[in-house]
């Protein structure tokens, strides 16, 4: 019975940190202009690619309507610690451009599998989508600093939103 209390203690212990976490984000991001939003969108979305193929983010961890196994589960499940790790390392090396991209998929898929914050991150998809008009130019700005080697299909997935965290309107 007391170990059925702890649990409950640490869960509800983990999910307001987690609300903390993308309350804070979300404040960043009210702070922040459109253009300076549409340079966070385009390396999110640099991120989001390379780890899809690298295999760190499965697709279902980013679309609440895919079917999930266990296995999958248990991958989607791993996405926030491993993303946590690259944050860290990230912020290491001082590339906060690239650990700030990796918040926005932290905090997606925080909020697909936790619907306490669920609202939370719609709401940081609405600020977000304020930078979707000004992607391609944020995009030809991270080119002319980056040069070669970003993802083949990044142009036409730069007004990616998770399923699941479309803003309501």
């Amino acid at each position: 019975m007391m170990f059925g209390w702890l649990k409950k203690r640490a869960m509800q212990a983990s999910s307001d940190a987690m609300n903390n976490d993308i309350l804070k984000f979300i404040a960043g991001l009210k702070g922040a202009s459109s253009q300076e939003i549409a340079t966070i969108i385009v390396i999110a979305n640099i991120v989001r690619l390379n780890l899809m193929k690298s295999g760190t983010i499965p697709s279902a961890a980013l679309d609440f309507n895919i079917c999930r196994d266990a296995d999958i589960e248990l991958k989607c499940d791993m996405c926030s610690v491993a993303l946590v790790k690259i944050i860290k390392q990230f912020q290491k090396m001082g590339q906060l451009s690239d650990a700030t991209g990796t918040m926005v998929w932290l905090h997606s898929v925080r909020s697909l599998n936790v619907p306490e914050i669920r609202a939370k991150g719609r709401e940081m998809w609405g600020q977000l989508e304020r930078g979707f008009p000004y992607v391609d130019d944020a995009l030809m700005d991270v080119q002319d600093l980056i040069g070669e080697g970003l993802p083949d299909s990044i142009s036409d997935e730069l007004t990616f939103v998770p399923r699941g965290l479309e803003p309501r309107v």
